[in-house]
């Protein structure tokens, strides 16, 4: 348990670190982020609220769709991320706005890379994942689709709910969501390889 409390939270400090980094390339968010960054100049919130606040809202919506109850751990999930991401965002990068094109290529790559790394880690605690992650595999089980297609309807929806919000779509976006799950895949193993491990020698 305390190796995966650990993977847990270093996971969450990681993935946040990527979605603040790619945020501020201001190439583009991924969707979720990008609705984000639209709530929040249309509502005068930090992001990281907004995150939170789409969270618990995506919570009630998986639960109608799996037709269980609200997974109310998970708002505990999408309340560090929503911490994390305000605390990158508003304290360590705070002055950090590249305006170079190679500058802010760089923010956005290094952010895709440290935001698989942190999902890779943190989803090896098999703690409640974020609503959004979720909301995949809700629609996954209740409509009969695979995966792929699933996580193309979760991503589109959120896409579009970032177009009328006028959230932070750009090229960053088609990137972060042609790439990210490449990246999440070449490193799950490994951790999970880390974990099992760690496990052994205690």
């Amino acid at each position: 348990m305390k190796e995966r409390f650990a993977f847990f939270t270093l996971g969450l400090l990681i993935l946040t670190l990527g979605v603040a980094l790619i945020i501020k390339s201001n190439l583009g968010a991924s969707a979720w982020d990008a609705l984000a960054v639209g709530e929040s100049r249309m509502f005068d919130l930090t992001i990281g609220t907004c995150v939170f606040i789409n969270g618990i809202v995506l919570i009630f919506i998986n639960a109608f769709l799996l037709k269980k109850r609200p997974e109310i751990l998970a708002a505990a999930t999408i309340f560090v991320i929503g911490m994390l991401i305000d605390f990158w965002l508003l304290v360590v990068l705070k002055d950090f706005s590249p305006q170079a094109v190679f500058l802010q290529y760089t923010a956005l790559i290094s952010g895709i890379l440290t935001m698989g790394i942190g999902v890779a880690i943190y989803l090896q605690a098999k703690f409640p994942s974020s609503p959004m992650d979720t909301l995949m595999v809700a629609i996954h089980t209740r409509f009969n689709l695979n995966l792929r297609t699933s996580r193309i309807i979760s991503e589109t929806f959120a896409l579009l709910l970032a177009f009328l919000f006028k959230g932070a779509i750009g090229v960053g976006t088609i990137i972060v969501t042609a790439s990210l799950g490449f990246v999440v895949q070449y490193f799950y193993p490994m951790f999970a390889q880390m974990l099992k491990r760690q496990s052994l020698q205690q």
